[in-house]
């Protein structure tokens, strides 16, 4: 992947082609994410239609109305309240939107379980997160990397004047905020995709609950889209993005996924006998089929 990139990248790259890098780095990590949750999760009813259809819609839907819902709401994330309600929910909105679509298309499809919609969740994240980083890589990220280089030339020319040589002044100035810029995107690029797969996912499993009519439908289906926005607002609140407690929020994430990919694992409760069971020729999937 990296060699690929590199060559796209070529002698002369420009704005479009950091573009194309970046999505390369965020389709790569976000398949390698894609294969390993259909493993863990082994959704056993979700069929390669279903992935085209949440993928699509994600990419035609999740960016326009989380841009729309932000920018109406002024979001901020200066404040915990407001990186919830302002960041959070607005995109963890945006990401349910293909979940919602599988759920009304497939209504008569009971054999859907919401571990199934758990992993529909998780690729609706996926995709949304790979889009985030790739933004942000592409506009914020260059942008940072500008001002850095921009605030290191006056000490560079000050240690020039007193007799240091190139080499020294502008590895002594730059390492650091360099390492650190390397640092942070990469984590980015391994980690956006999979923190918003986490939430959704959690979002999917209880649209999941309610779709399947195990529980009132409004007793459940805003569970997990509250415990979706609230980690979601935390990730993104100014005092713990970037820090240590960023990677506690991330770990936490994926606990409570997992968690829930634990509980389908042990079997759904079986469905009432009025529901129609899917159809042999639906093509659903093997658990070594989903990805």
């Amino acid at each position: 992947m990296c060699p690929i990139a590199l060559y796209i990248l070529g002698p002369n790259p420009s704005a479009s082609t950091f573009d194309h890098v970046a999505w390369i780095f965020a389709a790569y990590f976000g398949i390698a994410w894609l294969l390993l949750l259909g493993i863990i999760v082994r959704p056993e009813q979700v069929t390669k239609p279903m992935l085209v259809l949440v993928t699509a819609i994600a990419l035609a839907t999740q960016v326009p109305l989380a841009i729309t819902l932000e920018s109406d709401l002024h979001a901020s994330t200066t404040g915990l309240g407001p990186s919830i309600y302002t960041v959070g929910l607005p995109e963890e909105l945006a990401k349910a939107i293909p979940v919602l679509a599988v759920a009304l298309i497939y209504w008569r499809r009971r054999s859907l379980t919401p571990r199934d919609y758990l992993f529909l969740g998780a690729v609706s994240g996926l995709v949304f997160g790979a889009g985030e980083v790739v933004h942000y890589f592409t506009v914020n990220g260059v942008e940072e990397f500008y001002l850095t280089i921009q605030s290191a030339v006056p000490p560079i020319e000050q240690l020039l004047a007193t007799g240091h040589s190139a080499s020294t002044s502008l590895f002594a100035v730059l390492v650091g905020p360099v390492r650190y810029f390397t640092l942070d995107f990469v984590w980015r690029f391994l980690t956006d995709p999979i923190s918003h797969a986490c939430w959704s996912g959690l979002t999917g499993y209880f649209i999941g609950l309610a779709v399947t009519r195990r529980h009132k439908w409004y007793a459940v289906a805003w569970i997990g889209l509250a415990a979706a926005a609230v980690l979601h607002g935390l990730n993104d609140w100014s005092r713990i993005n970037g820090h240590l407690l960023w990677i506690v929020v991330t770990v936490v994430s994926g606990i409570l996924f997992l968690g829930y990919a634990k509980v389908g694992s042990r079997g759904d409760p079986e469905a009432p006998a009025s529901w129609t069971p899917a159809s042999p020729a639906g093509g659903a999937m093997g658990p070594d089929e989903c990805c």
